[in-house]
């Protein structure tokens, strides 16, 4: 357990740490309003799916043999179980968040509460965790990231409404059409088709540079966008709210628990003998829920003209009580 905490902690303080340009560069003047937008844009729109890129067409080359001699049929069934775990525990999750917050004064903030309590930081706070366990297995980072395709999914339809308030903002040919998904279909797609999976052809490997390198721009720029919305805000405001200690309490203790419920029901399908980490079929649900918040609120609030100041404190609110949490909640799902 103090190795966990230890690895908790160090992941954490390597993000805050992102935060601190950002910050010290607003309070300086050196940052206008205009240049966190793009720097919201450019995350939204195409670090994030860079990241698909790189998880699903970027291996070793031990990796990508030990892939090839898969079924893809055998791929493709745990993929949709994690797929189908994921997307269950995001529909419960918004359906729990609007009964708790049915009655909140303020729906802004409570639509922003929502949105902390059902997006985690799957993508890159939940890859380095997985990674760990897991001694980077390839096939343990790809369900984690068949998880993130899901969150990319009810992100931009759940999580924009949430935002903006409008239903009338979800619109399938702007989710169909939005890059992330959009890259994510393509990444698939490369994984399926190995053929023409350009990236792993040796003439042409240095490609793999452009996802390699533009997804791993995904955590310090999320964080230094982070760092700039928390310079124009009160260090009293962090903890001052009720809503942020309830908007906690689902994400980093309810969410994983009722994700774990769900996966532990389609676990009877599973060959846990496997040498493929197919248990994290079901466990990379549980540990992408288990993260702390996902910091697209605060990007998402930027580009689409949310509560940028709520988004921020309970983002960063969370992210501190995470470092309890994680821990916690990952050793559960572990001896189960």
């Amino acid at each position: 357990m103090g190795q966990l905490y230890l690895k908790v902690l160090i992941i954490m303080v390597a993000l805050f740490v992102f935060m601190i340009p950002g910050f010290v560069l607003k309070r300086m003047g050196k940052i206008g309003e205009g240049g966190t937008l793009t720097l919201s844009n450019l995350l939204l729109y195409v670090c994030q799916p860079m990241l698909a890129i790189k998880s699903f067409c970027v291996f070793s080359d031990a990796d990508w043999e030990t892939i090839q001699s898969m079924s893809k049929l055998y791929i493709l069934k745990n993929f949709a179980i994690t797929a189908a775990i994921a997307a269950i525990g995001y529909i419960v999750m918004f359906i729990v968040c609007k009964l708790v917050f049915i009655k909140w004064k303020n729906k802004s903030e409570a639509d922003v509460y929502s949105f902390i309590a059902i997006f985690s930081n799957c993508g890159f706070l939940g890859l380095p965790f997985i990674q760990a366990f897991t001694d980077n297995d390839p096939m343990a980072v790809m369900y984690l990231m068949v998880v993130n395709i899901v969150f990319l999914v009810f992100c931009w339809t759940l999580g924009v409404y949430l935002i903006t308030g409008d239903i009338h903002t979800i619109r399938p040919k702007k989710v169909l059409l939005n890059p992330a998904i959009i890259f994510s279909v393509i990444g698939l797609l490369l994984f399926f088709v190995p053929q023409i999976n350009f990236f792993m052809i040796d003439s042409v490997e240095y490609l793999q540079i452009i996802p390699e390198d533009l997804s791993a721009m995904t955590a310090p720029l999320s964080m230094i966008i982070v760092g700039i919305r928390l310079a124009d805000i009160h260090v009293t405001k962090l903890f001052n709210k009720g809503g942020i200690y309830l908007a906690g309490f689902l994400r980093l203790i309810i969410a994983p628990a009722l994700t774990l419920c769900i996966g532990l029901l389609f676990r009877p399908l599973l060959d846990l003998s496997s040498v493929y980490a197919e248990e994290y079929v079901f466990l990379a649900p549980v540990i992408s829920m288990a993260m702390s918040p996902a910091a697209s609120v605060v990007a998402m609030s930027e580009t689409f003209n949310g509560d940028r100041e709520t988004a921020t404190t309970a983002f960063v609110s969370n992210t501190l009580m995470s470092i309890i949490f994680i821990p916690l909640s990952i050793s559960v799902a572990m001896l189960i």
